[in-house]
C-alpha cells in the first residue's frame, strides 16, 4: 500500500518505543554482524537502529513517500544504507542475506493469499543457507477489533479522521483515512486514502512457510518469548534450511 500524504503524519502516529522492541527481537535471533533486508521499511527508523547495532541493512518499500522520509531520517542521524523502491512480491536480484525482516504488520497489506505466498517464497530465495526470516502480523482478534475503530482528532497541528471497518474478505479490514493539511495561506487541503489489511490463522502462515521451504518455525506474540491467546501481534521466525 502506498502511503502518499499519510507519510507526512506517519512518525507522529507511530508508537516509536516499538522500534527498540523490534531491534531487540532481531538482535535476540541473529548475531552481529549480518546482512538484513527489511521489507516495508517505511520511515527507516528500525533500519537506522539496526545499522547502529552493526548490521548491514538494505531497506525496501513500495512507497516513494516513505522512502523519502527514510532518507531524511538517515540524513538527520548521519547513517546511510541502500533504500530501494520495489514491491516486496518481487525480490529478484536479492540474495545471500543473513536475514529478511518485515515488522509493523507490513505483510498484512498483502491483499491476496497468492501475494503472501509469493513474498515468503521470494524471501526464501533472498536468504543464504541458514538465514532467518522474521516478521509480525496482526492476530485474528486484533483485525476483528478494527471493525469499530475510530479516531477523529489533531496530530501535529493537522486534522486526522480515521475510521476502520470490516473488509469483504475474511479476517480483513479497511482503514478510511482523511487528512486535512494546512497550507501556507492558512486554508486546509483534504487528502483521502484507504488502507487495506488482512491476516490469517496461524496454521495458514505455518503452512505457507513450510511450502516455501522454511524449517524451524517459531511463533510468539507481543514481544514475549511465548504465545498467549490474547496476543495482538504474532511474531514468526523461520530458517532457510542449509
Amino acid at each position: 500500500m502506498v502511503y502518499e500524504q499519510f507519510a507526512q503524519l506517519y512518525d507522529e502516529l507511530m508508537d516509536t518505543s516499538l522500534y527498540a522492541k523490534w531491534t531487540t527481537y532481531v538482535t535476540d535471533h541473529m548475531p552481529v554482524p549480518g546482512s538484513i533486508l527489511e521489507l516495508g521499511c517505511g520511515s527507516g527508523q528500525l533500519g537506522i537502529q539496526l545499522a547502529q547495532k552493526g548490521y548491514n541493512v538494505t531497506g525496501l518499500d513500495v512507497s516513494i513517500d516513505m522512502l523519502t522520509l527514510a532518507q531524511q531520517r538517515q540524513q538527520e542521524m548521519g547513517i546511510h544504507f541502500p533504500l530501494i523502491q520495489r514491491d516486496m512480491t518481487d525480490l529478484s536480484g536479492f540474495d545471500h542475506f543473513s536475514a529478511v525482516i518485515s515488522f509493523n504488520d507490513s505483510f498484512c497489506y498483502l491483499r491476496q493469499p497468492a501475494d503472501l505466498r509469493a513474498v515468503l517464497k521470494q524471501s526464501y530465495y533472498a536468504l543464504r543457507a541458514g538465514g532467518v526470516l522474521m516478521f509480525d502480523v496482526h492476530s485474528v482478534q486484533k483485525i476483528e477489533s478494527f471493525a469499530d475503530y475510530s479516531y477523529h482528532g489533531e496530530v501535529n497541528g493537522q486534522l486526522l479522521v480515521w475510521d476502520s471497518y470490516a473488509g469483504e474478505e475474511p479476517l480483513s479490514c479497511e482503514h478510511d483515512i482523511r487528512i486535512f493539511l494546512q497550507r501556507e495561506d492558512g486554508l486546509y487541503e483534504r487528502y483521502d486514502e484507504c488502507h487495506y489489511e488482512r491476516t490469517y490463522p496461524i496454521a495458514v502462515y505455518q503452512e505457507l512457510l513450510a511450502e516455501a521451504g522454511f524449517v524451524d518455525v517459531e511463533v510468539t506474540g507481543d514481544f514475549l518469548p511465548s504465545l498467549l491467546p490474547e496476543a495482538d501481534r504474532w511474531f514468526f521466525k523461520a530458517v532457510k534450511k542449509g
